[in-house]
Protein backbone atom coordinates (compact mmCIF):
# COMPACT_ATOMS: atom_id res chain seq x y z
CA UNK A 1 0.00 0.00 0.00
CA UNK A 2 1.51 3.50 -1.14
CA UNK A 3 1.88 6.25 1.49
CA UNK A 4 -0.95 8.14 -0.43
CA UNK A 5 -3.36 5.58 -0.12
CA UNK A 6 -2.54 5.35 4.07
CA UNK A 7 -2.51 8.92 4.36
CA UNK A 8 -6.28 9.26 2.41
CA UNK A 9 -7.61 6.40 4.60
CA UNK A 10 -6.50 8.23 7.66
CA UNK A 11 -7.76 11.70 6.51
CA UNK A 12 -11.44 9.46 5.67
CA UNK A 13 -11.48 8.30 9.22
CA UNK A 14 -10.44 11.47 10.41
CA UNK A 15 -13.55 12.80 8.46
CA UNK A 16 -15.96 9.99 9.81
CA UNK A 17 -14.49 10.45 13.55
CA UNK A 18 -14.93 14.49 13.55
CA UNK A 19 -18.90 13.63 12.14
CA UNK A 20 -19.97 11.36 14.74
CA UNK A 21 -18.38 13.60 17.50
CA UNK A 22 -20.03 16.40 16.30
CA UNK A 23 -23.42 14.40 15.80
CA UNK A 24 -23.51 13.22 19.12
CA UNK A 25 -22.83 16.83 20.43
CA UNK A 26 -25.34 18.47 18.71
CA UNK A 27 -28.35 15.44 19.55
CA UNK A 28 -26.82 16.49 23.16
CA UNK A 29 -27.61 19.78 22.79
CA UNK A 30 -30.76 19.25 21.18
CA UNK A 31 -32.13 16.97 23.91
CA UNK A 32 -30.71 18.84 26.98
CA UNK A 33 -31.90 22.72 25.81
CA UNK A 34 -34.46 24.30 27.44
CA UNK A 35 -35.02 26.55 24.45
CA UNK A 36 -36.30 23.68 22.24
CA UNK A 37 -39.73 23.60 20.94
CA UNK A 38 -39.92 19.62 21.70
CA UNK A 39 -41.16 18.62 25.27
CA UNK A 40 -38.70 18.39 28.03
CA UNK A 41 -36.73 15.78 29.39
CA UNK A 42 -38.17 14.53 32.49
CA UNK A 43 -36.21 12.04 34.78
CA UNK A 44 -37.93 8.71 34.67
CA UNK A 45 -38.45 7.46 38.52
CA UNK A 46 -36.17 4.34 39.99
CA UNK A 47 -38.55 1.75 40.86
CA UNK A 48 -35.86 -0.25 43.29
CA UNK A 49 -35.10 2.94 44.91
CA UNK A 50 -38.49 3.69 44.96
CA UNK A 51 -39.57 0.39 46.96
CA UNK A 52 -36.52 0.22 49.48
CA UNK A 53 -37.52 3.65 50.82
CA UNK A 54 -41.17 2.37 51.27
CA UNK A 55 -40.72 1.46 55.24
CA UNK A 56 -39.93 5.21 55.22
CA UNK A 57 -43.12 6.20 54.21
CA UNK A 58 -45.84 8.34 56.35
CA UNK A 59 -49.33 8.63 56.71
CA UNK A 60 -49.27 11.74 54.04
CA UNK A 61 -47.42 9.47 51.54
CA UNK A 62 -50.66 7.30 51.35
CA UNK A 63 -52.13 8.84 47.85
CA UNK A 64 -48.55 7.93 46.72
CA UNK A 65 -48.41 4.38 44.55
CA UNK A 66 -45.71 1.60 44.38
CA UNK A 67 -43.89 3.39 41.76
CA UNK A 68 -44.36 6.68 43.30
CA UNK A 69 -47.32 8.39 40.72
CA UNK A 70 -50.07 10.04 42.55
CA UNK A 71 -53.18 7.44 43.01
CA UNK A 72 -56.46 7.99 40.65
CA UNK A 73 -54.18 10.37 38.01
CA UNK A 74 -54.63 9.57 34.63
CA UNK A 75 -51.01 9.37 33.54
CA UNK A 76 -50.84 11.69 30.66
CA UNK A 77 -52.51 14.28 33.39
CA UNK A 78 -49.60 13.21 35.92
CA UNK A 79 -47.55 16.85 35.15
CA UNK A 80 -50.53 19.12 35.81
CA UNK A 81 -50.47 17.88 39.42
CA UNK A 82 -47.43 19.87 40.51
CA UNK A 83 -47.65 22.95 42.49
CA UNK A 84 -46.67 26.23 39.91
CA UNK A 85 -44.32 28.92 40.84
CA UNK A 86 -46.91 30.05 44.10
CA UNK A 87 -47.21 26.75 45.20
CA UNK A 88 -50.45 27.05 43.72
CA UNK A 89 -52.41 23.86 42.25
CA UNK A 90 -54.88 24.70 38.67
CA UNK A 91 -58.33 22.64 38.72
CA UNK A 92 -57.67 20.75 35.24
CA UNK A 93 -61.07 21.79 34.03
CA UNK A 94 -62.16 24.64 35.65
CA UNK A 95 -58.91 26.78 35.88
CA UNK A 96 -59.72 27.69 39.35
CA UNK A 97 -56.35 28.13 41.54
CA UNK A 98 -56.00 26.48 45.27
CA UNK A 99 -53.04 26.11 47.44
CA UNK A 100 -51.25 22.76 46.60
CA UNK A 101 -51.80 21.41 50.51
CA UNK A 102 -55.04 21.37 49.62
CA UNK A 103 -54.91 18.42 47.09
CA UNK A 104 -55.95 15.46 48.31
CA UNK A 105 -57.02 16.85 51.77
CA UNK A 106 -60.61 15.20 51.96
CA UNK A 107 -62.29 18.19 50.94
CA UNK A 108 -63.55 19.02 47.35
CA UNK A 109 -61.81 22.50 46.55
CA UNK A 110 -62.13 22.10 42.45
CA UNK A 111 -65.74 22.76 41.54
CA UNK A 112 -64.86 19.85 38.89
CA UNK A 113 -63.23 17.57 41.68
CA UNK A 114 -60.05 17.11 39.91
CA UNK A 115 -58.28 18.41 43.21
CA UNK A 116 -58.98 14.80 44.86
CA UNK A 117 -57.70 12.36 42.61
CA UNK A 118 -57.07 10.12 45.93
CA UNK A 119 -59.76 10.38 47.62
CA UNK A 120 -63.94 10.38 47.80
CA UNK A 121 -64.43 13.82 48.80
CA UNK A 122 -65.65 14.91 44.99
CA UNK A 123 -68.77 13.38 44.46
CA UNK A 124 -68.22 14.17 40.46
CA UNK A 125 -64.61 13.36 40.75
CA UNK A 126 -62.69 10.37 38.50
CA UNK A 127 -60.23 7.97 40.51
CA UNK A 128 -57.81 6.29 37.43
CA UNK A 129 -56.97 3.01 37.82
CA UNK A 130 -53.43 1.70 38.22
CA UNK A 131 -53.24 -0.54 35.10
CA UNK A 132 -54.22 1.76 32.00
CA UNK A 133 -53.72 0.46 28.92
CA UNK A 134 -51.99 2.98 25.88
CA UNK A 135 -53.26 1.05 23.28
CA UNK A 136 -55.09 2.61 20.59
CA UNK A 137 -58.02 2.92 21.30
CA UNK A 138 -56.80 3.96 24.81
CA UNK A 139 -58.36 1.45 27.42
CA UNK A 140 -59.03 3.49 30.73
CA UNK A 141 -59.75 1.64 33.91
CA UNK A 142 -61.72 4.42 35.44
CA UNK A 143 -64.55 4.52 38.66
CA UNK A 144 -66.40 7.01 40.33
CA UNK A 145 -64.09 8.90 42.97
CA UNK A 146 -67.12 7.72 45.91
CA UNK A 147 -65.98 3.95 45.30
CA UNK A 148 -62.75 4.55 46.50
CA UNK A 149 -62.08 2.72 49.53
CA UNK A 150 -65.50 1.92 49.99
CA UNK A 151 -64.51 -1.93 51.02
CA UNK A 152 -65.85 -3.10 47.43
CA UNK A 153 -62.54 -4.00 44.93
CA UNK A 154 -63.64 -1.82 42.08
CA UNK A 155 -60.36 -1.85 39.68
CA UNK A 156 -59.18 -4.89 37.89
CA UNK A 157 -56.10 -4.69 39.75
CA UNK A 158 -57.61 -3.58 43.39
CA UNK A 159 -55.55 0.06 43.12
CA UNK A 160 -59.14 1.78 44.33
CA UNK A 161 -58.66 0.05 47.87
CA UNK A 162 -55.39 1.11 49.27
CA UNK A 163 -56.11 1.83 52.99
CA UNK A 164 -57.97 -1.16 53.93
CA UNK A 165 -56.41 -2.79 57.49
CA UNK A 166 -54.86 -6.11 56.60
CA UNK A 167 -57.31 -7.49 59.21
CA UNK A 168 -60.75 -6.38 57.38
CA UNK A 169 -62.52 -8.28 54.62
CA UNK A 170 -62.88 -6.80 51.44
CA UNK A 171 -65.33 -7.59 48.81
CA UNK A 172 -63.61 -8.81 45.74
CA UNK A 173 -64.18 -7.63 41.98
CA UNK A 174 -67.23 -9.40 40.35
CA UNK A 175 -66.28 -11.38 37.84
CA UNK A 176 -67.61 -13.23 34.40
CA UNK A 177 -70.16 -15.25 36.91
CA UNK A 178 -70.60 -11.89 38.80
CA UNK A 179 -69.95 -13.99 42.28
CA UNK A 180 -68.49 -11.66 44.63
CA UNK A 181 -66.78 -12.99 47.79
CA UNK A 182 -64.51 -11.96 50.34
CA UNK A 183 -60.86 -11.71 50.26
CA UNK A 184 -58.54 -9.92 52.66
CA UNK A 185 -56.47 -8.16 49.73
CA UNK A 186 -57.70 -7.26 46.17
CA UNK A 187 -56.75 -9.78 43.22
CA UNK A 188 -55.05 -8.55 40.33
CA UNK A 189 -57.19 -9.65 37.50
CA UNK A 190 -55.81 -7.22 34.71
Amino acid sequence: MGLKKKKNIIILTLCVVISFILYQLYFFLTITSETASSSRVIPVLDRAKVKELMHLRSEDDKFINNIGVIRGVFYAHMPKYRPDDNNEFKCLKTGEKIAFELLNDDYCDCDDGTDEPSTNACVNGTFYCDTQYHSKPILLHQIQSSKVNDGICDCCDGSDEFTHEPNKKLLSQSNDRHYRYYVTKCPNNC
